[in-house]
């Protein structure tokens, strides 16, 4: 039987392997070495790859590059697909005097969008640095 574990005990654990890896080059492989983490201890433990990489982004541990591919449709976009933050709009001013929307962005994670709807397929998690003040 597995056991579901507190969310500071997997931002501890998403830390560690951050600090130890660098970069993860993968939202399967960072869930396996932050499970691999907690189970140091003898537990089986068990998290999934949306929670890890939800509290990867949202505790601002990670700086996660997200690579996508183009998909056809055209479907206005409400929500980040990386980490449910809402999107804001890229507008464009036309030769006309008015704006036309070119893309969206998110201001949580690093997802961005042109018209044509960009799927993510694969994330790069790496140790957010801080800026020195």
């Amino acid at each position: 039987m597995y056991k579901i574990p507190k969310d500071d005990k997997v931002v501890l654990a998403i830390r560690d392997v951050l600090a130890k890896y660098k970069v993860v080059n993968s939202q399967r492989k960072l869930k396996e070495l932050v499970e691999r983490e907690l189970n140091q201890g003898g537990e089986n433990f068990h998290v999934g790859e949306r929670r890890v990489r939800l509290l990867a982004i949202h505790t601002g541990i990670a700086q996660v590059e997200v690579h996508g591919r183009e998909m056809e449709t055209r479907a206005p976009l409400t929500s980040c697909p990386v980490c449910g933050s809402e999107l804001k709009k890229s507008k464009n001013m036309t030769v006309f005097g008015g704006t036309v929307t070119i893309g969206y962005k998110c201001d949580t994670c690093s997802y961005w969008t042109g018209v044509k709807r960009r799927v993510p397929v694969r994330y790069d998690f790496s140790i957010k640095r801080h800026p020195r003040h």
